[in-house]
């Protein structure tokens, strides 16, 4: 795969990246915290449901996450154990690790002909507490990374010698990435134009076969909504898109432009490490004065991959499509934390412009020391990242935004579900009931199974068309259980019944839900 440089090196890096990464993996699994998010927790969740649930099949993909994650997990997810413990997606996040880490390198190598930046790039990498923890979870920004990692270096390598099978694996990558996360289809359109720019011969052949490869992805996840959720365009406002559970909030970001960037940028501060970042502005400067260059091709390719996902992420802050906290970020709410993660897509690119700034210092220090120290200024810029959201050296692996976030959900909204599926689960034994099923649905039945271990196969949800549809009308025979939170579609559809005909086993409620309800069949 790698062509330019020695095989130890590459060897070297990934012993390097592996033994980081599976050792944070085992150490952080000993302790319980890489399966404790409520979005690792459905990730793993959705890959088991291809082979574990009520009606097996890709309709338990869902109409909103893109499927790549879930495909790849779901051959481990059919493990009992490693789903469980959210194993199934951790392994693939720790094998993500290992691979950013060599395209990195090879990247820098390639990118500046130096070694140096290679090593630089991937240290700055591997050596992040807040990423290696990240990739030891089940989330989907890991894949994102990994993917983009791919897709730069295989548009650098196509830059260099055009060679068919370096853009055919670009393409790969593009597509990857379009099936991983949606500033996945931003990156890709962006490659289009970047294709069609950085090449020498066959322009035009060659941006239409890459383009191909790259709005397959989206065509494909349209196709997908179409067939199962009767509208190509569901994941845009369906169930748990931004869209529909944003509804009505306004988010301080919301039509500032200047708000909007400052926001992703303290994000990617804190996800990157605030000198890393002010390191990598700095070589982002150096790299466009770079374009003047002969090896412009390669250096546009990367400041456009990184301009792309960090502009995807303004533009929604902007739209008010997301939302970013971190905790002293907010004068009115000081301790809020909410999609911290996002900041960590950034890692495809900022270790590269970091790296090529201290290699640039590391050239000029011995010739022109004043010209170093110049190049040095980001390092001594203010600290972006709120005193709040700064952990103390010994709590960046274990106490990190990502984590106390996960955390913060445990104890904000989770609990009612939480109480009424471990009553689910006491009521089976105690009733020797293990054949019955539940109804309930899917915001619902990722906290149960995490909670119980009750199989999958046993909940019909929302994911059952038909059998939902049934359910929302006349109770199925076979269902002896149903939780239901006030105000959801199977509360309008059956509270009253379940009220007068049923007997409540147990309710719970927070003051971010409504009342959860757990009812028996008579």
């Amino acid at each position: 795969m790698f062509q330019d440089e020695s095989r130890k090196d590459y060897a070297l890096v990934a012993v390097i990246a592996a033994l980081i990464s599976v050792n944070a993996f085992l150490y952080f699994l000993s302790r319980d915290q890489t399966f404790v998010h409520i979005d690792a927790i459905a990730h793993v969740n959705k890959a088991r449901g291809l082979s574990d649930s009520f009606r097996p099949g890709l309709r338990q993909l869902g109409s909103i996450w893109l499927p790549l994650p879930h495909l790849l997990m779901a051959p481990l997810a059919a493990i009992d154990s490693l789903w469980r413990n959210g194993a199934a997606g951790s392994l693939i996040s720790v094998g993500c690790f290992i691979g950013t880490g060599l395209f990195l390198f090879a990247i820098g190598c390639t990118w500046a002909g130096s070694p140096i930046v290679g090593w630089v790039a991937f240290l700055l990498f591997a050596l992040n507490p807040h990423l290696i923890y990240l990739f030891t979870t089940p989330e989907n920004e890991p894949l994102m990374i990994f993917t983009s990692a791919g897709l730069l270096y295989y548009l650098l390598q196509w830059s260099r010698d055009e060679r068919w099978k370096n853009l055919a694996l670009a393409g790969l990558f593009a597509f990857a990435g379009t099936w991983t996360r949606y500033e996945g289809w931003v990156l890709a359109a962006a490659a289009c134009g970047l294709v069609f720019i950085v090449t020498r011969k066959q322009r035009l052949a060659a941006t239409i076969l890459f383009t191909g490869a790259a709005v397959v992805g989206p065509m494909l996840w349209m196709l997908f909504n179409m067939f199962y959720f009767d509208d190509p365009l569901m994941f845009t406002y369906g169930i748990g898109s931004a869209q529909l559970n944003d509804a009505g909030k306004r988010f301080g970001t919301a039509g500032d432009l200047l708000a909007s960037s400052t926001r992703y940028f303290v994000d990617v501060a804190y996800s990157l490490n605030p000198g890393v970042l002010w390191m990598g502005v700095g070589g982002l400067g150096m790299a466009l004065f770079l374009l003047r260059r002969r090896n412009w091709r390669s250096t546009l390719i990367l400041i456009v991959g990184c301009l792309a996902v960090f502009g995807f992420y303004v533009v929604n802050l902007y739209t008010n499509n997301i939302s970013i906290l971190l905790p002293g970020l907010v004068k009115d709410d000081p301790q809020s934390t909410y999609n911290v993660r996002y900041g960590t897509v950034m890692a495809a690119t900022i270790p590269l412009f970091a790296a090529l700034l201290v290699f640039m210092v590391w050239r000029q220090v011995e010739q022109r020391r004043a010209i170093a120290l110049l190049i040095l200024a980001p390092l001594f810029l203010p600290d972006p990242v709120p005193a709040q959201s700064h952990e103390a050296m010994s709590e960046q692996f274990t106490r990190n935004l990502f984590y106390t976030e996960a955390i913060h959900n445990q104890s904000f909204w989770m609990p009612p579900f939480i109480d009424v599926s471990m009553k689910l689960k006491e009521e089976i034994s105690g009733h020797h009931d293990e054949p019955a099923l539940i109804a309930t649905n899917t915001r619902i039945v990722h906290v149960a199974v995490w909670a119980t271990g009750i199989p999958m196969k046993r909940f019909i949800t929302e994911m059952n068309e038909y059998d939902w549809a049934l359910n929302l009308n006349n109770t199925d025979p076979r269902v002896r259980w149903v939780i239901t939170e006030e105000g959801d579609q199977l509360w309008h559809a059956q509270g009253r019944s379940l009220q007068k005909n049923w007997i409540e086993v147990a309710s719970a409620k927070s003051n971010s839900t409504g009342r959860v309800h757990l009812f028996r069949r008579p």
